[in-house]
């Protein structure tokens, strides 16, 4: 690949864009159960979601646990979040859910990876529209 056809794929990778969203997020037991939508675009290049990992916090910070998936192969997903101390305490509160995702980008002979960030706040019970 040549320097020039090097500058022109980052150009393109410039107007890289996540769109994560929260669909529904809602309380059950000592477990937090989340629909998102996640749309990863590289205009003119193929792209590829290898992993996300996802850390979902209090509104007030403190931090309730972890997620991540190598399997995400369509935009809309589901994630669980297990926490003894979630019993009762965030039926009407709101999460903050912070990560990132790892996509493969096609350019070149063996591709290009970046790891991408996410962030949303949700209010628990609520739910939205997807992003289409």
């Amino acid at each position: 690949m040549s320097v020039r056809s090097l500058k022109v794929a980052f150009k393109k990778l410039e107007s890289t864009k996540v769109l994560f969203k929260i669909l529904s997020c809602e309380q059950k037991g000592i477990s937090l159960v989340c629909d998102a939508s996640l749309i990863v675009e590289t205009p003119g290049v193929k792209n590829e979601i290898e992993i996300v990992q996802l850390r979902v916090f209090t509104q007030d910070g403190k931090y309730i646990g972890s997620w991540n998936s190598d399997k995400i192969r369509n935009q809309n997903f589901s994630f669980l979040i297990s926490n003894a101390e979630l019993f009762g305490k965030i039926q009407s509160g709101s999460i903050k859910v912070s990560g990132f995702t790892k996509v493969r980008i096609d350019i070149g002979r063996y591709g290009l990876k970046m790891n991408l960030p996410i962030e949303e706040e949700v209010k628990v019970g609520e739910r939205r529209q997807s992003t289409q």
